[in-house]
């Protein structure tokens, strides 16, 4: 049994997003063989039983280290990176979501000037984030072939590496985002009922946030096709405020709602739940809806993402559409679970959004191979890699920091602050721990 860190830089509890989400139910899954501790922004008001979790703000680093094996992580600052190190802990990087290529989206219409300056800051966070890395784990084959290229680029992947493991299993591998064994109950008011909607409504359902990689525009314009002949189709964003006021308002928010109200279609053909589903209330809008559906652009982040909200449409068996480009278009066409249709194409959401609700055999046959599928996601399932990651620790003798170490945390640190500025850091801690205080 290990003692296992899941570090998470996200607001966890009722309302959650999906690092959250992802490390909440990695602590569910890994506790049944591990000692699991989620640090966190918060501390939830209603704690779990199987694991414990802990607020970054309340405890200090050194208490949190203590006696523990394993730590994982989507990034790690230096300051923490070190202390894990000086411990012997295992590093574990998450790269499930590729943060680099997601921000070139989300800092698309700010200043050029400031745009390169975040660029450069969270490439360097990667790159430190990597080099420091025991293991990496991402969400799908198109991440995986990035990311060795990335651990190429950083001189990680030597001969030496290669002889012990020419797969490089152990050293990265596919863990994606997961959904729950338990099949969806309702227990509470359904999204019928909050947007007042009628029974035999045709429900799609657009099952997370609205960022502004995605393309809800496409999908508006879609609806008001439809509406013009036929009045039983309704479109509900489940959820537009993140529920970590840290991340910034997107634009793409405000324009899809800006266009459902052009078109005359807000309230009366598209809803949009202005705040955030609770994460253990989200199947009370899945078990209403008859569609599944996300659309998005083309660009980088396309190719490499994992929409996590898929996961959730095969957890309710919910037929899907889908643009494509991503990684699921591929596996909603090999495996029949809903339609795949190309970019920026009204017409063809019309036809595949008709297709699927006017053929109820169809839908039938799509449900089906949507329970085929789903216990390949299961989180129980998809934990292994790690599973067998911390067995290969287990193995290996605990060290502490070593003399590369070191030099990785440094080099770092001198790209992203400067030699003066760690200097001032280093004269600072050494007065405290000497006891001297300068006014």
């Amino acid at each position: 049994m290990a003692k296992i860190i899941l570090c998470c830089f996200d607001v966890m509890g009722n309302l959650m997003a999906g690092p959250a989400i992802r490390y909440w139910e990695f602590a569910k899954a890994l506790s049944k063989s591990h000692e699991v501790t989620i640090i966190t922004l918060n501390e939830p008001e209603d704690p779990p039983q199987d694991f414990k979790i802990i607020s970054i703000k309340k405890t200090p680093w050194k208490t949190i280290f203590k006696n523990i094996d394993v730590i994982i992580a989507q990034y790690l600052p230096h300051n923490i990176a070190l202390k894990a190190k000086k411990n012997g802990l295992k590093i574990i990087i998450d790269a499930y979501d590729p943060m680099p290529l997601e921000n070139l989206e989300v800092f698309k219409n700010d200043p050029l000037k400031l745009r390169n300056q975040k660029n450069e800051s969270i490439i360097q966070s990667f790159n430190f984030s990597f080099s420091i890395a025991d293991s990496i784990i991402c969400a799908n084959q198109r991440q995986k072939d990035l990311w060795l290229g990335y651990l190429l680029s950083l001189k990680k992947i030597t001969p030496e590496l290669y002889d012990k493991n020419s797969s490089l299993k152990g050293t990265i591998d596919i863990v994606p985002f997961g959904l729950s064994s338990n099949p969806p109950k309702k227990n509470g008011e359904g999204l019928r009922q909050r947007f007042g909607l009628k029974e035999n409504d045709k429900v799609l359902l657009w099952g997370g946030g609205i960022w502004n990689w995605f393309d809800p525009l496409t999908l508006i314009q879609a609806i008001k096709i439809l509406s013009q002949k036929r009045s039983d189709i309704k479109l509900v964003f489940m959820g537009i405020k993140h529920p970590n006021d840290q991340i910034p308002e997107m634009k793409m928010t405000g324009q899809a709602i800006n266009l459902a109200r052009e078109l005359d279609l807000l309230d009366k053909n598209v809803f949009f739940n202005y705040g955030w589903t609770p994460y253990q209330e989200r199947q009370n809008f899945l078990l209403e809806a008859d569609i599944g559906i996300s659309t998005h652009s083309d660009h980088l982040e396309t190719h490499y993402a994992f929409r996590t909200r898929i996961l959730d449409y095969i957890w309710a068996l919910l037929p899907i559409i889908s643009t494509e480009g991503d990684s699921f278009s591929e596996l909603i066409e090999s495996h029949q679970l809903g339609k795949v249709v190309p970019y920026k194409n009204p017409e063809a959401l019309v036809d595949a959004i008709e297709s699927i609700l006017d053929n109820c055999e169809f839908t039938e046959k799509i449900k089906e191979n949507l329970l085929k599928i789903r216990p390949v996601f299961y989180w129980e399932t998809i934990i292994k890699p790690i599973e067998e990651m911390i067995a290969i620790f287990d193995k290996q003798p605990k060290r502490k920091i070593s003399f590369k170490d070191y030099e990785c945390i440094l080099s770092s640190c001198y790209i992203e602050k400067g030699l003066l500025n760690i200097i001032k850091h280093v004269c600072k801690r050494l007065l405290i721990k000497l006891n001297i205080h300068v006014a």
